[in-house]
């Protein structure tokens, strides 16, 4: 039988991930991650393999800041639960923005997730991507940018 609820609270756990990640909330990504979480992002230009919330947290502050910045939207979820463990495939569209080196990626990718339910609730404990596409463009000298996402908080109205 599906555990629905979850699932539900899987795709939430997965929503906060994407919106803490295009915010750069460092203390929000921290909940969403298990203590000793890693990843690893694979694509022809760039691969990224990191463990442990220390090693996460400084890839993320570096990653994320007022002159590298993208949106990461995540698509047709397939879950599957087993008591406190499950197992995620997403679709991913994003876009990043390097203002530092001038370029734009954007493209796609399968994330492949693990998640483990702790005290607190449901974790990422190991999240991976592959690339499907990615397409690199050199951005324009007249393309101006009049909001970035970095460091916005969004806050919950109850």
């Amino acid at each position: 039988m599906l555990d629905l609820v979850a699932i539900e609270e899987i795709k939430q756990l997965k929503s906060r991930y994407f919106r803490f990640l295009d915010t750069a909330d460092i203390d929000g990504l921290k909940t969403v991650f298990t203590q000793d979480a890693g990843i690893h992002y694979r694509s022809p230009s760039y691969e990224f393999k990191k463990n442990g919330w220390n090693e996460l947290a400084d890839f993320f502050l570096e990653c994320f800041t007022k002159t590298k910045f993208g949106i990461h939207t995540g698509h047709h979820p397939e879950i599957s639960v087993n008591e406190n463990q499950a197992r995620g495939i997403w679709y991913l569209h994003d876009k990043f923005v390097n203002l530092d080196e001038g370029i734009t990626f954007e493209g796609s990718a399968i994330y492949q997730d693990r998640y483990v339910r702790e005290n607190d609730g449901w974790k990422i404990a190991f999240s991976e991507y592959d690339r499907l596409f990615e397409q690199v463009t050199k951005r324009n000298p007249d393309m101006f940018i009049t909001s970035r996402p970095v460091n916005k908080k969004i806050l919950i109205k109850e």
